[in-house]
């Protein structure tokens, strides 16, 4: 299994994508690195509402309108989940 550092963190080490990803976010973004978990999980409800809204869309006949909203909810939904994946392999803060 993996070697603990410290008694206080016990998950495994981020994939590549991940670290990759929070080295980005923390270089780019000061102000928003810290606050990863609450802007994640607002991209993810924008994304599911881009969602219903789409499937509204499609369900009223307008199919070709309705790949916008896809596409925004496709677009935010990934990177809300990688913003939540890497607030979990973040360092504390200080």
């Amino acid at each position: 299994m993996y070697a603990l550092k410290d008694s206080t963190t016990a998950h495994r080490p981020a994939s590549k994508l991940v670290a990759s990803w929070a080295r980005g976010r923390r270089q780019i973004t000061p102000w928003a690195y810290p606050r990863l978990r609450a802007l994640g999980a607002i991209r993810l409800a924008v994304g599911i509402f881009l969602t219903v809204l789409g499937a509204l869309m499609v369900s009223d006949g307008h199919d070709g309108l309705a790949a916008i909203p896809f596409a925004g909810a496709a677009l935010l939904l990934a990177i809300g989940a990688l913003d939540t994946a890497a607030a979990r392999y973040a360092s504390p803060r200080s």
